[in-house]
């Protein structure tokens, strides 16, 4: 592509949102500051103007207002059904109904929605929660961020920290900005009863998942300056900084903004990383696909929960490279990336199966950068957190 240029501000961040809109569902008018046109964001705001007037939500195929939208129903007294597509109901939910039968709640869950029965909302005899975090922190955060007013004091534990750490302490941040009484252990929290919502106005920052999608694209091709970059942000995904810059392109930091580089034209001029992935896996199909354009080997792991995403990510980037020539080492929890000496761009057009994963079409387009004659099956994807993300990269002509 010719140098690409960016200068601007990312749309709020879907993960940051619809925290915020689950704990703003307990407050009194409270005013969420900051765009996104994202479909989870969309999704999780016609839920909640709707809310306690229907008894059907449609969460498509957004995790996050599943188990969110889940936890919030099951407040309700009475029958609450979910449906989603059916990527989005195979993944895991055992987690889900252990934790809403420790609260007193049932859940079926069939093939394209889940249905919660609850007689009298949360009661006392779920006063402890124990939460798996193994596969996912959304059930962790889904307690959390709907354990407001209760009658009795609330402990959720676990065993062990499990994946995406940080993704939790996002969810600890959201709870105590709105103002929830909370003690934070070793091995869980403790929310005091009786914890109400103080706030009228939060501000949700910009999404820095999408952004390093961008930042990805300045990296390889030419230079992108992000406006109100939110450097004290808890998303886990702001690792992406070092990582960029460790891989050796240029950054530029100043108090409100951040510029990524291309430092050297021509093939090669990033080196290859070992990073570990574990607080941070939405990173993965866009960094091994960087990695692939780089100079020595690459190796990204740590985040066995990476098959359990939209799509199997792991796989999924494997035969991404292997189209271009990159040889590839599957790890349980992730991926070695061996660029060759010289890529080899395919001269036949190719399509590519973005499997309904946003994150795989913003892969594909780093392809799609250097010329390689790659077509993307449903571009659209990219709707469910950044559908700017076209426009920006080519003047709103999509592939």
């Amino acid at each position: 592509m010719s140098s690409f240029r960016f200068e601007g501000v990312i749309p709020a961040s879907k993960s940051h949102f619809n925290r915020a809109l689950t704990c703003a569902s307990y407050g009194d008018n409270v005013q969420i500051l900051g765009a996104s046109l994202c479909d989870d964001v969309v999704k999780m705001k016609e839920a909640f103007q709707s809310f306690g007037k229907k008894d059907l939500y449609d969460c498509g195929s957004a995790g996050t207002v599943l188990r969110f939208l889940a936890l919030r129903m099951s407040r309700l007294p009475g029958v609450h059904i979910l449906k989603g597509t059916e990527r989005l109901l195979s993944r895991p939910q055992d987690d889900m109904q252990i934790i809403l039968e420790q609260l007193g709640v049932k859940m079926d869950a069939q093939r394209d929605r889940l249905i919660i029965s609850s007689v009298a909302g949360w009661g006392p005899k779920g006063a402890t929660i124990k939460v798996n975090r193994e596969k996912s922190s959304q059930f962790a955060s889904g307690v959390l961020l709907n354990a407001w007013d209760l009658d009795f004091p609330l402990r959720i534990e676990w065993d062990s920290p499990g994946v995406s750490e940080g993704y939790w302490k996002m969810s600890v941040q959201v709870v105590k900005e709105f103002g929830m009484d909370l003690i934070e252990t070793p091995n869980g929290v403790e929310i005091a009863p009786h914890s109400r919502v103080k706030i009228k106005k939060y501000q949700v920052e910009s999404d820095i998942s999408s952004t390093f999608a961008i930042a990805a694209h300045a990296a390889l091709n030419g230079s992108a300056c992000f406006l109100q970059f939110p450097y004290q942000s808890l998303q886990p995904d702001k690792v992406f900084v070092d990582i960029l810059e460790k891989m050796g392109a240029g950054i530029e930091r100043s108090p409100h903004q951040l510029r990524v580089f291309q430092k050297v034209t021509g093939s090669a001029q990033l080196n290859g990383i070992n990073w570990n992935l574990n607080e941070c896996p939405d990173l993965f199909p866009v960094l091994a696909t960087l990695c692939a354009f780089a100079k020595g080997p690459s190796r990204l792991d740590g985040a066995p929960h990476l098959i359990f995403k939209e799509s199997n990510r792991i796989q999924k980037t494997a035969e991404l490279l292997q189209r271009i020539g990159v040889s590839t080492k599957i790890l349980a929890d992730g991926m070695e990336v061996h660029p060759p000496v010289k890529l080899i761009i395919p001269r036949d057009e190719f399509e590519y199966d973005t499997d309904h994963d946003h994150r795989l079409a913003f892969a594909a387009s780093m392809l799609a950068s250097q010329n390689c004659p790659i077509k993307i099956s449903h571009p659209e994807v990219v709707n469910k957190s950044f559908p700017e993300f076209w426009d920006i990269l080519s003047n709103g002509k999509r592939p």
